[in-house]
């Protein structure tokens, strides 16, 4: 069966992999490569991931360069007979996408999901030898993320393919159940914080901004990453540790939407927050930081936009949206234009072009 192939640095739970992810689920001619990372190490590590089969390869890259892999990854392009090859992110469309046109792939498709790391000086200098060595068609997941691309090297024709989810998934819940659970307080307000535990996510600045809200509010932090033990420790310098719960790895976030009152995000960048349009789909109300294509996935009745690194003007637009009356649900807002059905079709329209 001819396929299409989706190449990742390393499958695991973030928010590009979910978007191919959820691709994959829906086509069955699509195949997930991941450069890094045995299919049996992947799976290990995202049990979500079981259920693709044939259409999880894990490639076991080593840190550093690893030449030899553009040959075996055109040799398996040609056995399992790609049409199609779309790389999400740096590195894998340095080894994608030169495989790619050793393979004699003509449709080739690079997927930015954020602009801000061309900020580095040695990724501009290499994106733009790709661009003339590979020469993709190229997909930015909002109009901010096409413009910083642009002004970094140079791209000017880009489509804009927003990312979706499964609206099915995500729905309004009873917050009781979800609270008990999760073991969170049934009776505090709970400001609600999914993603990876990284600097560039900003975990610490609504841990600040917690310091300036009444104790009745705690954050639920679930996500694992680099920086989850520097976050319990500043958790615990600041007199917070019975008010900031740490969940680690959510496998089903849908199940724990409903325990928010609100959802933050206060990140130092980004390209195109998943996690906003599954939140506003489950009806909370977002407030995030204005950056990247975040003000693209805000709900501008019921959301709001705050500046990076700026915990008061966080804390400030919390008690704001706690003394808002309801007045309508965000999910009017991501429901069709930010469907994972919506984007799927958007791709098979490229890739069919």
């Amino acid at each position: 069966m001819p396929t299409h192939f989706h190449i990742v640095q390393r499958m695991a739970p973030g928010g590009i992999e979910t978007v191919v992810l959820d691709l994959a689920r829906m086509d069955p001619e699509i195949v997930i490569v991941s450069l890094e990372g045995t299919r049996e190490s992947l799976v290990a590590h995202w049990p979500a991931l079981a259920g693709l089969g044939r259409q999880l390869v894990g490639l076991g890259k080593p840190a550093g360069q690893a030449w030899l892999l553009v040959p075996a990854l055109a040799a398996l392009m040609r056995k399992r007979r790609a049409q199609a090859v779309v790389t999400h992110h740096i590195g894998p469309l340095l080894y994608g996408g030169l495989a790619a046109r050793l393979a004699g792939i003509a449709r080739r498709i690079h997927v930015e999901h954020d602009g801000w790391h061309y900020a580095n000086d040695r990724r501009r200098r290499l994106a733009r030898a790709l661009e003339w060595l590979v020469a993709p068609k190229r997909v930015a997941v909002s109009h901010a993320t096409a413009g910083q691309v642009a002004e970094a090297i140079g791209v000017v024709h880009q489509i804009v393919i927003a990312n979706g989810v499964d609206l099915d998934r995500f729905q309004p819940g009873s917050a009781r159940y979800a609270r008990l659970r999760f073991g969170l307080p049934l009776e505090a307000r709970l400001i609600g914080c999914i993603g990876r535990l990284e600097t560039v996510k900003g975990h610490d600045v609504l841990i600040d901004a917690l310091v300036r809200l009444p104790a009745e509010w705690h954050a639920v932090l679930a996500g694992q990453g680099s920086q989850a033990e520097a976050l319990r420790a500043r958790t615990e310098a600041l007199g917070l540790a019975g008010r900031i719960h740490f969940l680690g790895h959510v496998e089903a976030p849908e199940s724990l939407f409903p325990a928010f009152d609100l959802l933050a995000l206060p990140s130092r960048a980004e390209g195109f927050p998943r996690v906003l349009i599954e939140a506003q789909a489950a009806g909370l109300p977002v407030i995030a930081t204005k950056v990247g294509g975040v003000a693209e996935a805000v709900c501008p009745r019921t959301g709001y936009l705050v500046p990076p690194e700026n915990p008061d003007a966080l804390a400030e637009c919390i008690r704001l949206v706690a003394e808002m009356p309801p007045v309508t649900s965000p999910r009017s807002f991501v429901d069709p234009r930010f469907s994972h059905r919506e984007m799927a079709a958007q791709y098979r329209a490229l890739l069919a072009a």
